[in-house]
């Protein structure tokens, strides 16, 4: 008991000087304003914009304030912990304690624990006011469990840690300004940098650990939470006893300090044991991926049936499943053993084919039955397995790429864990990735596109859940007697999911479909808002639904839609064969709880502020109007094919803006679940008439002027280096997929568009889709038919997708509009020059904006498709009765940077009295606009532009502005935040003959230049010209001004000039009139100037007479 009462004793004075410290007292005040106030504005304040993730997910409430109370303390931490033993000998009681009967180990303790139990007792107060804000807030529940598994996972380690660390390096280094540095550094490169690198091994503070709790499952990374705060509670632990150990004082007895030194390794081990299990776990996932893919490899070409039929008897236990499939099947080859897919942590127990055993095979998820005797193709056979046991989810989405499996799943300082499947005595979800029933073939092989080859089939299911659960699967549901319920599906399907949980179903029918949403008992916090609109809302989802059909023209089939809310755990990628992502299934949206993603989903709040906001804007709306758009913006979610932007940035300066597929896309209900479109050559068969039909456009707005490059621009310039086959198994370029096939598809479907034009071959498509639903369709024969309706021979366009592809470069002029009136008939004659002016075959898409009013049918010729052979200019003629406002050359696969090129028609030209022009494409030589007086060169001529070299800068300069390695010459940059380093960038706005192109840099003292070298032909006086395009911070800011400083040489000196930039024109704009000789002149850009950045683009020369 002594021991303890020492520390008691020691702790005690400690905690006392602790909480009179000024510092700590600041501290403390501050924390609980700033965070009490956070919490307010959080939850009550009605003006703030509230955070849905917490309000619908309540354990986020802990979880937050913690986060950011342990970004202060452990810096504050620091200052007073590493004055250990400063404080006592400014103070004069360290001569007290150092003469009482205290050991070492008493005395470190009891210091320790002091500073410790303080801090924590501040951590407890400030749970205690976000416990406060949580009663406060109507309709949010309270999670207690997640206020103790927080305090307990965040707190405890993140203090023992940085306590033990502090009192450590101030006895070792015995320097108080040193430690300080030491450690600041430390935080700042935590939080900054390391915190998510390495698998979050570094992220003491549990930043990067993903910690959301579901109200569903709970944490469903228990393993990996357990094992990583392990880490620094022990290494916390090794730090304190290894501070004892170290400890100059005479200790009390003669008991040696070696056992401190013991403990101390032995801590370090636990600790050292969790890290390397915490990666290992990582790692091991990695191999068993790469086992399961070489596996599929392995077994991808051996002989497998169609299932023409599944029965599936399941039964749900407390921690595993057993199972039953009855399968008729029909051999597409003779053969005895088949092949099928099961997920690798099932067993199969036998396998029976008409009374008798069958002998199988595992090899991990391979099963491979032999039926003992030759099965001829096209026979069938019925039987049945049996198996059971627990789901490895290391099995699933093999062909994602590692890198892109451990990104963060992030919400604001939410880090969410990804799970593909769950399996608890009271919540089930297994997709069909998850191989949950057997399956023909193998799954994802990198090898041979074979593995993909699915088929549509009945399914027939019999689930037995646990009591008081309820499960949801494709069909309409039968409950009996027994406390099984069936499902029957009216349709085929290639898969089917199951879900079990304790659901409540909601429902509504519109146009003979049945609308469902499955809620978790007590989640059906929406009723209270909607049921006052509840007789309105079948109208507003008929109405939305016909939209979405006549937008993509596919209907949807089935009668049931449900939205079922699932675990916010549950995660999802997008596929290269498929659009279609796990959390839409056929007659089902997967939906993460209460829609805490979604800002949007705190419905009370979005009318309450749909009223303010019409009233504020001066048209006041019902609170019936104010609900009816609250419904719209959550249906909205599932309408739109991109979902959430993502903001990066490869250094300082570079900017890159990407969107993300949307995982809640209701277009797979309308065409993958009904059509399977596949081919023994090209996998991407079913995706590349997905992005066709949806007409997936580029990012070529306000993104692409970001990016300073469109994702298309990316994919032409990669398929001049790499194959199409090549780049579809390219992991670097993944993101990139899509705009690869679109592109390519694009390519392929050209001629016959040209011959039929682009809606009568849309039509023709839809119309062979729609003859096939529920039916496989090989790629292959649906191009042959397309090629018959078209008069074209679309296969041919394989041979481009076999070898690499070279990049025509196009130019366009002539953008002229003539008014034609004739008898009083007036006529618009829109005349464009386009030229390939290269040695390569091309394809441009014209579209002629302005020319059609009111309704009709759309005019072909307003959109359409042109062949350019190489070095041909054609003049494209059209007479229309409205004038023509804007006409767009998108120049599809080229070298052309940026891609489209554009005109706004401003001045149209007047005639009268004569005929109005032939409309059609005519051939024409190319006009050579070149002025043999002019001499031009670009940033893009490398021989005669040169920039200087980089500053040299710091190490932590470099470090924090880090510029990453990237394919792709060009980028996006900031214009308020500019590079350190000559960046290129693509611009309508600067010069260029095919690539419209300039160096950007953060203005400076000067040091940094770009040098044109203009080789001089004759001797004489020549016009100097910059090419200017004006920055935004010009454009949007009236009072700023900025000059560009030029120095022009010929010899020995150099002149100086300039151009305001705020007085000048954009485009060539005159530097001055200077005589030269027939030799190189150089004209130099230094990056001297008031504003923010500069940009080197193009000069221009001009000779005299």
């Amino acid at each position: 008991m002594s021991f303890i009462n020492n520390i008691q004793s020691v702790a005690k004075y400690e905690s006392k000087i602790l909480i009179r410290s000024w510092f700590f007292k600041v501290f403390t005040i501050l924390a609980i304003l700033i965070l009490g106030f956070f919490d307010f504005a959080l939850l009550i304040m009605e003006d703030s914009g509230g955070f849905w993730l917490v309000k619908a997910i309540p354990a986020n409430l802990p979880y937050l304030n913690l986060l950011l109370l342990n970004t202060g303390q452990a810096v504050i931490c620091i200052f007073l912990s590493s004055e250990f033993l400063k404080r006592d000998k400014k103070l004069d009681t360290s001569e007290v304690f150092y003469v009482r009967p205290l050991s070492n180990a008493e005395y470190v303790i009891g210091k320790i624990w002091g500073n410790l139990r303080v801090f924590l007792i501040l951590n407890l107060i400030i749970m205690g006011i976000a416990l406060l804000f949580n009663f406060m807030t109507s309709g949010m529940a309270v999670d207690w469990m997640a206020y103790i598994l927080y305090f307990l996972l965040i707190s405890i380690p993140t203090l023992v840690f940085i306590i033990g660390l502090s009192i450590f390096l101030m006895l070792v280094l015995k320097n108080q300004a040193l430690t300080f540095i030491i450690l600041l550094g430390y935080i700042g490169l935590t939080i900054f940098y390391i915190s998510d690198k390495f698998y979050y091994l570094f992220d003491y503070m549990a930043y990067s650990l993903p910690l959301v709790k579901s109200t569903i499952v709970g944490f469903t990374n228990w393993e990996t939470v357990l094992n990583h705060r392990a880490i620094y509670f022990f290494a916390g632990l090794a730090f304190i006893f290894f501070t004892i150990f170290l400890f100059r004082r005479l200790p009390n007895s003669s008991r040696s300090n070696y056992p401190w030194l013991l403990l101390s390794l032995c801590m370090l081990s636990i600790s050292g044991a969790a890290g390397y299990k915490h990666v290992h776990s990582i790692l091991l996932e990695s191999d068993m991926r790469a086992l399961y893919t070489a596996i599929n490899n392995k077994y991808v070409h051996t002989p497998k049936m169609i299932i023409d039929r599944y029965d599936i008897s399941f039964e749900q236990l407390p921690e595993t499943f057993s199972s039953e499939v009855t399968m008729k099947g029909t051999a597409l080859e003779p053969a005895s053993v088949f092949t099928f897919c099961l997920n690798p942590g099932l067993q199969v127990q036998e396998i029976t084919w008409g009374g008798k055993k069958l002998d199988f095979e595992r090899d991990n998820q391979i099963l491979l039955v032999d039926f003992g005797e030759k099965i001829a193709p096209s026979d069938t056979v019925t039987f049945s397995v049996k198996y059971g046991g627990r789901i490895n989810s290391r099995f699933c989405y093999l062909d994602i790429p590692a890198k892109v499996l451990q990104q963060e799943y992030k919400n604001f300082l939410f880090n969410i864990d990804k799970q593909y499947v769950f399996q608890t005595p009271d919540y089930v979800l297994f997709t069909p990735e998850t191989y949950w029933y057997p399956r023909p073939g193998t799954a994802y092989s990198d090898l041979s596109s074979d593995w993909q080859q699915t088929y549509f089939s009945k399914f027939g299911l019999q689930i037995k859940p646990l009591p008081g659960l309820v499960p949801l699967s494709q069909g309409e549901s039968v409950k009996a007697e027994d406390g099984s319920y069936s499902f029957a599906a009216e349709y085929p399907a290639q898969t089917v999911s199951l879900i079990i949980g304790k659901y409540k179903q909601q429902t509504l029918e519109s146009d003979s479909t049945l609308y469902s949403i499955w809620h978790i008992e007590g989640n059906d916090y929406y009723t209270a808002t909607f049921d006052s609109i509840r007789d309105t809302i079948p109208s507003f989802i008929h109405n939305i639904r016909e939209n979405l059909e006549r937008t993509y023209k596919l209907s949807y089939p089935f009668k049931r839609f449900s939205v079922v809310e699932v675990p916010v755990q549950f995660s999802t990628y997008p596929r290269a064969w498929s659009q279609a992502q796990e959390a839409v299934q056929p007659e089902m949206v997967l939906f993460p709880e209460k829609g805490c993603v979604f800002g949007q989903l705190d419905v009370d709040r979005a009318w309450r502020n749909q009223l303010k906001w019409s009233k504020n804007g001066g048209r006041e709306i019902t609170e019936k109007e104010a609900k009816i758009r609250t419904l719209n913006n959550f249906l909205w979610i599932f309408t739109r094919p991109e979902g959430n932007y993502n903001f990066s940035s490869s250094g300082r300066g570079n900017y890159n803006i990407s969107s993300q597929a949307n995982p809640y896309f209701l277009f797979p209900q309308l065409y993958n679940f009904r059509y399977n479109i596949f081919s023994p050559e090209w996998p991407i068969a079913n995706t590349a008439i997905e992005l066709y039909l949806q007409k997936k456009s580029d990012n070529s707005g306000w993104e692409r002027d970001i990016n300073g490059i469109s994702n298309n621009e990316k994919a032409s310039l990669l398929m001049e280096k790499q194959t199409f086959k090549e780049l579809l198994t390219d992991v670097e370029y993944r993101d990139l997929l899509n705009n690869i096939i679109s592109l390519k598809t694009y390519r392929l479907f050209a001629v016959p568009e040209i011959n039929i034009g682009v809606d009568a071959f849309r039509d023709s498509l839809y119309t062979l889709l729609e003859r096939n639903t529920f039916r496989n369709i090989q790629f292959e024969n649906l191009l042959d038919t397309l090629g018959r309706v078209s008069h074209a021979d679309i296969r041919s366009g394989f041979s481009e997708w076999e070898r690499l592809t070279p990049l025509p470069y196009y130019s366009a002029e002539r953008f002229e509009v003539t008014k034609v009136t004739n008898r009083g008939e007036e006529n618009f004659v829109l005349k464009v020059q386009i030229s390939n002016n290269s040695d390569n075959e091309g394809i441009v898409h014209l579209e002629i904006q302005g020319v059609q009013r009111g309704g009709g049918n759309p005019d072909p010729r307003a959109n359409r498709k042109i062949v350019l052979e190489p070095h041909q200019t054609k003049l494209l003629v059209s007479v229309w009765e409205n004038a023509p406002r804007y006409v767009m050359v998108n120049t599809m696969i080229s070298g052309n940077l940026p891609s489209v090129i554009s005109q706004q028609i401003g001045n149209i030209k007047e005639e009268r009295r004569r005929d109005v022009d032939v409309e059609g494409d005519f051939i024409i030589s190319g006009s050579s606009r070149e002025n043999t007086d002019e001499i031009i060169v670009d940033n893009e001529d490398d021989s005669l532009f040169v920039l200087s070299e980089p500053d040299v800068v710091g190490l932590l300069p470099k470090w924090l502005d880090k510029v990453e390695d990237t394919s792709f010459k060009y980028s996006g940059v900031s214009d308020w935040r500019p590079p350190l380093q000559w960046t290129a960038t693509t611009n309508n706005n600067y010069y260029g003959k095919y690539i419209r192109s300039a160096y950007v840099i953060k203005s400076g003292n000067g040091s940094q230049t770009a040098t044109w070298k203009v080789p001089i032909p004759a001797e004489g006086q020549y016009d100097l010209y910059y090419y200017v395009s004006k920055s935004n911070e010009l454009r949007y800011n009236d009072r700023v001004e900025g000059e560009y400083h030029f120095k022009i040489r010929q010899g020995e000196e150099p002149e100086d000039a300039y151009i305001n930039l705020r007085r000048a024109n954009e485009g060539w704009e005159q530097l001055g009139v200077y005589y030269f000789t027939a030799d190189t002149a150089y004209i130099t850009l230094t990056n001297e100037c008031k504003l923010r950045s500069v940009a080197a683009d193009a000069v221009k020369l001009v000779k005299r007479y």
